[in-house]
């Protein structure tokens, strides 16, 4: 007994786990910083500087560390990851600069020197702001030089004849050498807000996005390229099978639409009808008897000036040259193409439709926004370039049945829960069966 009394009052108290402690933070917008990066902050490629960043940064000094959360708005928290980083220098802005919202009177060279998690319940909003933070795993990627494919990409970037700013001027020179981090940090202005937040969490996979950026650029700067690339996915093919696919398309001011460029770009040149070869259809019809395959040509104008370059919509409707329907600006839409009935779950959904005359020339159809309508000389438009926005369909003459569903109520068990609207492509026999709209439907 003796001996575990000694032995009770004789043992050391348990060590107390200290709480962390606060760090002060500069939140980062329209931007990110990498471990082993630098970034000149905020301006040109460097993002912006939200509430309170210039205090902290100010308030830490040269040779200071801060933490750099990344915030995609004025109101937002700061994402979940983030980095701990040194102040290394501070210039005034560059006289021709107007810094009115970049959020500091002056600019900050910050390098990353490794990676955090967030605790953005901790976040304060004093003069200075502050927030608690834990250590988060290392990723090597950061660090990892870039493959030659990504620097011959570059590469070929500068050579290209244009008024490169100074900030691509200064890429061009140091990223050879520099690792991914770098890149992903230099050229993340490139990038949407999701994408750079997705190479900070995901580095792995920065060659495989930057590599589809920085193309995506040389193919619209370089114009022989860009033809070549339009004329690639605009060219005639052969399919039997209806398309049975869902695609995305970003609404602008005037919706989005489904056309071949040459169709409703090469039609305001043309005076006689439009003849294709003619597509066998089994079994008896007491259809009218006007060919399918021969569609009017626009409606002319006894005025003697020339024609527009682009005819008018009802035009293009009234010949089945394009699907079109209004849509809010901004919006990105998901359609489904298909050859097949609604879902049932389409079907509960769906508040309206409408059908379009659709006349398929050339074997495949592009989908859009609706200003591509009268985007001029289509194989100068980088967008015709995508081949993610093109969808092989079989020739021939088909009414287009636009229907708009309703949003989806709790957890989408299947892809066509995610659907704004679907198209059902059904085989007709002449597009004078098929009454065409007048303007565009809003839906």
């Amino acid at each position: 007994m003796l001996k575990r009394l000694i032995g009770w009052f004789g043992k050391k108290p348990e060590p107390r786990t200290r709480a962390p402690e606060p760090l002060p933070l500069c939140r980062l917008r329209h931007a990110t910083l990498h471990p082993g990066a630098t970034l000149w902050t905020p301006g040109v490629g460097g993002g912006n500087l939200g509430g309170g960043a210039a205090t902290a940064l100010d308030e830490v000094g040269i040779g200071g560390e801060v933490v750099v959360g990344f915030q995609s708005g004025a109101r937002e928290p700061v994402h979940r990851t983030g980095v701990i980083a040194r102040i290394d220098e501070r210039i005034p802005f560059p006289e021709s600069w107007n810094p009115e919202g970049l959020g500091a009177t002056h600019r900050y060279r910050l390098t990353g020197l490794r990676r955090i998690q967030i605790d953005s319940g901790s976040t304060s909003n004093k003069r200075v702001p502050t927030v608690i933070v834990r250590p988060d795993t290392e990723r090597p990627e950061d660090l990892a030089l870039a493959p030659p494919e990504l620097k011959d990409l570059l590469d070929a970037l500068s050579r290209l004849e244009n008024p490169w700013p100074d900030h691509w001027l200064e890429a061009f020179l140091s990223l050879p050498r520099a690792p991914l981090g770098q890149w992903a940090t230099t050229l993340g202005w490139r990038l949407s807000r999701e994408e750079r937040l997705m190479l900070f969490d995901e580095p792995h996979r920065i060659t495989e996005v930057l590599l589809s950026t920085l193309d995506g650029l040389h193919l619209g700067l370089a114009p022989e390229r860009r033809r070549e690339a339009v004329r690639a996915q605009t060219l005639t093919r052969r399919t039997s099978i209806m398309p049975e696919v869902i695609l995305e398309v970003l609404a602008d001011e005037d919706g989005w639409a489904i056309f071949h460029p040459a169709d409703v770009h090469a039609s305001a040149n043309a005076t006689q009808p439009i003849v294709l070869p003619i597509i066998p259809r089994t079994g008896p019809s007491d259809r009218p008897s006007t060919p399918h395959n021969v569609v009017p040509p626009p409606v002319t104008t006894t005025t003697d000036r020339p024609r527009p370059v682009h005819v008018a919509l009802e035009n293009h409707f009234a010949r089945g040259n394009i699907v079109a329907v209004q849509a809010t600006p901004g919006r990105c839409c998901r359609v489904r193409l298909t050859g097949k009935s609604l879902e049932p779950e389409e079907d509960a959904r769906k508040q309206g439709d409408t059908s379009f005359r659709l006349l398929i020339r050339h074997g495949r159809l592009f989908l859009g926004g609706g200003t591509l309508l009268r985007a001029g000389s289509y194989q100068e438009r980088l967008e015709f370039a995508d081949p993610r926005r093109w969808f092989d369909v079989p020739n021939g003459v088909y009414q287009a049945v636009v229907s708009s569903l309703n949003p989806a109520s709790g957890e989408p068990s299947e892809p066509q829960a995610c659907v704004d609207y679907v198209v059902q492509l059904r085989a007709s026999e002449t597009l004078e069966e098929i009454v065409a709209p007048k303007t565009t439907p809003s839906l």
